[in-house]
């Protein structure tokens, strides 16, 4: 896996929850880690495909990661 803030290829070491079903009856994850290298919070969303209320939060195969525009913000 690589973080999507630094690109630093890391072993997933995820925690995920369910945070509910969408329009189409299926469950969906909530996936999250610190990457170890930068300390950003590393955030994705995954549906299950069997409608598993338990995936392993290590197996991160069509998981989709969130991802924040890190643009330096002036201070104020």
């Amino acid at each position: 896996m690589e973080c999507p803030i630094c690109q630093t290829n890391l072993h997933p070491n995820m925690n995920n929850a369910l945070i509910g079903k969408n329009q189409r009856n299926v469950s969906m994850f909530i996936y999250y880690q610190i990457c170890p290298e930068c300390g950003e919070p590393i955030v994705g969303i995954k549906e299950s495909s069997k409608g598993d209320i338990y995936m392993n939060p290590n197996n991160i195969e069509g998981i989709t990661f969130l991802t924040k525009d890190r643009r330096k913000e002036s201070k104020k």
